[in-house]
């Protein structure tokens, strides 16, 4: 599960933080003005990848202590994906 989640956060992450110098020295350097909303937009998108990524990490993980899960842990993130959302909707049924 850590691997992966260092794959799948910190790729992203690690574009998000480098658009930041990126973007100063398209601004500084070249003085090209780069609307304020680009570095806002792009910074979003990666860092919302990064969540994504987190998300990912922690569903494809075998939640299986006997088992070993798979590299990329689709095959997990299948069987898991299910149990995620139905927790989040309250379990199996709510009776009053």
């Amino acid at each position: 599960m850590m691997s992966r989640m260092a794959v799948s956060v910190g790729i992203p992450l690690g574009i998000g933080l480098l658009f930041f110098p990126f973007f100063y020295y398209l601004k500084v350097g070249l003085k090209i003005d780069v609307p304020t909303w680009v570095p806002f937009i792009v910074s979003f998108f990666f860092f919302g990848s990064a969540l994504l990524g987190v998300s990912y990490g922690i569903v494809s993980s075998s939640w299986d202590p006997l088992r070993e899960g798979s590299f990329w842990g689709w095959t997990e993130a299948q069987k898991n994906w299910p149990v995620f959302w139905q927790s989040l909707r309250g379990g199996e049924s709510r009776k009053n």
